[in-house]
């Protein structure tokens, strides 16, 4: 590997402390490390700052911080097919379903890396078109979920899987998730846990205003069609990994699908998908026995 982009969380101590020693580590290895502008300033390196565009032509990526940091960097890393390195130095609330190793063994994953040791995994990712008055309008991607959710109103929204009606659906919201997003919002809305390999897309109401509305596991070859029938007085809004959002209008139609692109993580077999679900969600305890 000749070149590798560090991002992290710049408000997280631990995470900025870690980029300075392995960008130290890199550079002592002879590979070229860059950063994102506002990481380079916070290093005192802007000289190795660069604007989002440039920063995807790399050979690897690593993303120190908790799963939003390595969302952030998967919206550019999946355009160039570059794999991401995570390393879980978010807060006490992230869980790092998505990161691989901590802090003080980052190193030494980025030894085992650069030798050759290691699988890259490929996570499916969802694409949604948006259709505002018969013409396309925008379109966007997510690795975890794409969420439609009113500010403060039900919404009713029209779901069909293919040419087949599906319902109506009175809820706050749906979520459109993948199996690597499945533990994430999915999960809270009372969604299954899927596991990183299946391929499938999930479809789960959000406090939905009937007892007979559950998740639905969509065939990734088969496209999810939502036509939203609410008002003008609803806001509602398109919200993709819970970082980009996207103002609905009554009436646009969105198509959901398998998205052209990949996300791309490394992995060192440190831990399992199962042996995060026990160790992260503690599935199954009960509390305070």
């Amino acid at each position: 590997m000749k070149s590798v982009v560090i991002t992290a969380n710049c408000h997280r101590e631990a995470a900025v402390a870690c980029a300075r020693s392995l960008s130290e580590f890199l550079e002592r290895r002879g590979v070229a490390v860059s950063f994102p502008r506002d990481l380079a300033e916070t290093l005192s390196l802007p000289q190795h700052g660069r604007d989002e565009v440039d920063l995807g032509r790399c050979d690897l990526w690593v993303a120190l911080g908790g799963d939003g940091t390595l969302l952030a960097a998967n919206r550019c890393a999946s355009l160039y097919e570059t794999p991401i390195l995570g390393v879980h130095a978010g807060g006490p609330a992230s869980f790092g379903f998505l990161t691989e190793t901590t802090p003080p063994h980052a190193e030494a994953a980025l030894d085992a890396v650069l030798a050759g040791r290691y699988q890259v995994e490929e996570r499916l990712m969802v694409a949604v078109e948006v259709r505002r008055q018969g013409q396309a309008d925008v379109c966007f991607s997510g690795l975890n979920e794409l969420v439609i959710r009113a500010q403060s109103r039900m919404l009713k929204m029209r779901i069909a899987v293919g040419e087949t009606f599906i319902a109506t659906y009175a809820a706050d919201g749906i979520i459109v998730a993948t199996p690597t997003g499945s533990t994430a919002y999915n999960l809270a809305a009372g969604g299954p846990l899927v596991h990183p390999s299946v391929e499938t897309i999930l479809l789960t109401p959000i406090c939905p205003h009937t007892l007979n509305v559950r998740s639905l596991l969509v065939g990734v070859d088969e496209t999810i069609h939502v036509e939203m029938e609410t008002g003008h007085r609803d806001v509602t809004l398109l919200t993709i990994d819970g970082q980009v959002g996207f103002q609905l209008e009554p009436g646009d139609q969105l198509a959901f699908r398998r998205s052209e692109l990949r996300g791309r993580f490394i992995s060192l077999d440190r831990a399992n998908f199962y042996q995060k679900v026990y160790t992260r969600l503690r599935l199954g305890e009960r509390f305070g026995s």
